[in-house]
């Protein structure tokens, strides 16, 4: 009898460990959108409405946004990254293939700050638009974009609000059709040691989770918009616009570039590290009123 109850515990062990693990499907995450991008009802023109006024110098613009407090709860790895993987977006563009028929790509990642839709980026992102360019056919206007999380839901990019090519930050503000969105709470610059987490989708391989530590943190003279973090967890083009996390699970910083040191750097041989460079928090705080 106690073998049978024994043998009986285990199985409910091993079913209980094996619905608790679960396992991201990332071609059906892919299809949700592809499938609604070719709907009747996915109307191209609503998804480039920022063209309207990119061209507009907006750079280092203040902006008033209401964003939320830090967190105070320390979270183990699991729990950071189960809270914040379903409000991680994609940064997707929509484009015509040669037959006519609308494809996606993943090309970034980007992270809300508020309620009400103001999403942060890198400025190199909006680079694809010539924001700032003066010029209002600068543009290629062939090409749409939009946010998308987790689950599916589109939300439209209606402009850009700020940025600073040094800072490579970006401010944009994104349609929420009325409806309150789960936004990241902006923490502080953290130290050089301290540990960091990222969720973004590096060469669209779909929320990857990343952790490590903080290796420099640098700034020019006064300038806050030279303030760079250099960490070890790691990314890769995809990620650009990833957010960085402490943790709380509050953002701390957000990815931007790579740089790769070879041994022979003139002919790119012998690849002996990359680093990785991200942008503090207080850098993205600093276009906020």
């Amino acid at each position: 009898m106690k073998k049978i109850l024994f043998l009986l515990s285990f199985a409910l062990c091993c079913v209980s460990f094996s619905h608790g693990q679960e396992y991201m499907d990332e071609d059906a995450l892919f299809m949700n959108l592809v499938k609604q991008v070719r709907s009747p009802e996915f109307k191209l023109e609503d998804y480039g409405k920022f063209y309207e006024t990119v061209h507009l110098n907006r750079q280092n613009r203040k902006v008033s946004i209401k964003t939320l407090p830090p967190s105070k709860k320390v979270l183990s790895r699991n729990e950071l990254f189960k809270q914040n993987r379903p409000h991680v977006y994609r940064f997707v563009r929509v484009f015509l293939n040669s037959q006519g028929a609308r494809m996606i790509e993943n090309i970034g990642t980007a992270f809300p700050i508020s309620e009400d839709g103001y999403f942060s980026l890198n400025e190199h992102m909006t680079a694809l638009w010539d924001a700032g360019s003066g010029d209002p056919e600068a543009a290629n206007r062939e090409h749409y974009y939009f946010l998308a999380d987790y689950d599916g839901n589109i939300l439209p990019i209606d402009s850009v609000c700020t940025y600073n090519a040094q800072a490579d930050v970006a401010i944009v503000k994104a349609d929420t059709k009325g409806k309150k969105i789960t936004a990241f709470r902006l923490g502080n610059d953290l130290d050089v040691g301290e540990d960091v987490f990222i969720i973004a989708h590096p060469r669209a391989y779909l929320y990857y989770f990343s952790t490590g530590m903080i290796n420099r943190m640098l700034q020019k003279g006064d300038n806050i918009y030279s303030r760079k973090m250099e960490i070890s967890a790691d990314y890769a083009g995809g990620s650009s616009g990833g957010p960085i996390f402490d943790n709380k699970g509050n953002i701390t910083g957000m990815v931007s570039l790579t740089q790769s040191f070879y041994y022979d750097q003139k002919n790119y041989k012998n690849l002996q590290m990359v680093v990785k460079q991200a942008i503090p928090v207080s850098v993205i705080k600093a276009f906020i009123n």
